[in-house]
């Protein structure tokens, strides 16, 4: 059972360094990674907003609100798309993933928000590593984020320590999402491409799953036909 409204935030301000291009923009299949993250969350939630400094790039995409950096910074972080997200958005809480994800696993992202029970931070633990930018955040947050950033600490986890986070322990996700795809991220252009097999494989798996059924269903209807006649 879903207890609080809740918007989705996509980050997509980064510089892609690594990339050497935008990697919203680029296609995995027939779609752009950006349209594959942020389809997931519209079927999730009832808003999502796109932090990027650039929302002219982003023109293919409906129904979402895009929402700038709401300070200067000295350097691009994820910690002030963090701010600028959960400062913009209309819900108390927030789902933010970055633009690079385009794999998020749905039962997973239903299940941290269901098990949602009115703490500040919710989010994803493999091993001893935190998974920030694949969390839910309350505006209780804000203060806490905006002293950091006043700091110029733009490590998101470190403001952890002064707000009530429940992790969503590695047994929990795996017996969700075993292979951790939900995870996956694209940095490189071996990422890039291995992302791209992966969703070849995925989709031929589907097609076969598919086409198994229709055959299954039409021996079934044979059958039946032929014990109508017997």
């Amino acid at each position: 059972m879903v207890k609080y409204r809740i918007s989705a935030v996509v980050l997509a301000g980064g510089g892609s360094k690594r990339m050497g291009r935008n990697k919203a923009l680029l296609k995995i299949g027939d779609k752009r990674m950006i349209q594959m993250v942020v389809e997931v969350l519209q079927g999730l939630f009832d808003e999502v907003l796109l932090v990027t400094r650039n929302p002219s790039t982003f023109y293919m995409l409906d129904d979402v609100k895009f929402v700038m950096d709401a300070i200067d910074t000295r350097k691009k972080n994820s910690l002030i798309g963090l701010y600028s997200g959960l400062l913009e958005a209309r819900n108390e809480f927030i789902f933010i993933v970055p633009c690079d994800m385009p794999f998020l696993n749905i039962k997973l992202i239903k299940h941290m928000v269901e098990t949602l029970d009115g703490e500040d931070v919710r989010v994803p633990m493999v091993g001893p590593h935190f998974q920030p930018l694949h969390g839910l955040y309350r505006k209780t947050c804000l203060p806490y984020i905006k002293n950091q950033l006043d700091e110029e600490n733009y490590k998101i986890i470190d403001f952890y320590d002064h707000v009530l986070v429940r992790p969503v322990c590695e047994t929990e996700i795996r017996r969700i999402d075993p292979g951790l795809n939900g995870f996956v991220n694209i940095n490189t252009q071996s990422d890039y491409e291995q992302a791209k097999a992966k969703w070849l494989l995925d989709r031929s798996m589907q097609v076969n799953k598919t086409n198994k059924g229709k055959r299954s269903e039409k021996q079934n209807e044979t059958r039946r036909s032929n014990d109508i006649l017997q």
